[in-house]
């Protein structure tokens, strides 16, 4: 994450954060929901991937 958005969401502007992402979603890398690792993915430009997923054991930890 941007340390600008991050720091923006650090400090509870979170409708400044939301606009900026809003304005600026053409610009952002490819965003997916990977099916087999249950969890977002983003793929940058540059080739840099994120991925997030639960831990095994935290989806029942959750409930």
């Amino acid at each position: 994450m941007e340390a600008g958005l991050f720091g923006l969401l650090s400090e509870g502007s979170v409708e400044e954060y939301r606009a900026i992402v809003h304005a600026t979603r053409h610009t952002r890398p490819l965003l997916a929901w990977d099916e087999k690792g249950g969890g977002p993915v983003s793929v940058h430009a540059d080739g840099s991937v994120l991925a997030i997923r639960l831990l095994p054991g935290q989806r029942q930890a959750l409930r």
